[in-house]
């Protein structure tokens, strides 16, 4: 079983967060790489859509096919 987040060692915390991807992770200190790595409602690049939707639904109405 592993370990939680915030018992890991500074070492650990840095490879976690260098092979998450996380920019600026060998720069950080311990509190940051734990605010970077640990999860949080409703906050977080992973929770957001970068680019916007090709298409809204909304602009577009269901016409049923003629003949029924």
């Amino acid at each position: 079983m592993t370990k939680p987040i915030p018992e890991m060692d500074t070492a650990e915390l840095r490879d976690i967060a260098v092979r998450g991807g996380i920019e600026g992770a060998r720069e950080m200190d311990r509190e940051e790489l734990i605010d970077a790595l640990v999860a949080r409602p409703g906050e977080g690049a992973w929770q957001q859509d970068p680019k916007p939707a090709d298409v809204n639904p909304n602009d577009y109405f269901y016409q049923a096919p003629d003949g029924r």
